[in-house]
């Protein structure tokens, strides 16, 4: 599973955790990413979205607002 929204991009972020007496230690955020099933342009497809694009969709603009902002993968070009 990708650790990246499928609408918005949103990624994994990294940076330093900074304890009470300032020692500094990797660290990771990651975003809350949920699989949900969706239908766009009559085929159904299973589609990584966090949290906020969740609620943007369910809330105010519907199904609309994914079909213009769902990045779609390219069709591989066949080699001849």
């Amino acid at each position: 599973m990708s650790r990246s929204c499928d609408m918005c991009g949103k990624h994994t972020a990294t940076g330093n955790k900074v304890s009470n007496s300032y020692n500094h230690t990797r660290r990771t955020w990651r975003p809350n990413l949920h699989k949900t099933r969706i239908t766009i342009d009559g085929t159904t497809r299973t589609l990584c979205i966090c949290t906020q694009c969740l609620r943007t969709i369910t809330n105010k603009e519907g199904y609309e607002y994914i079909q213009k902002k769902v990045r779609v993968p390219r069709p591989a070009v066949e080699a001849k």
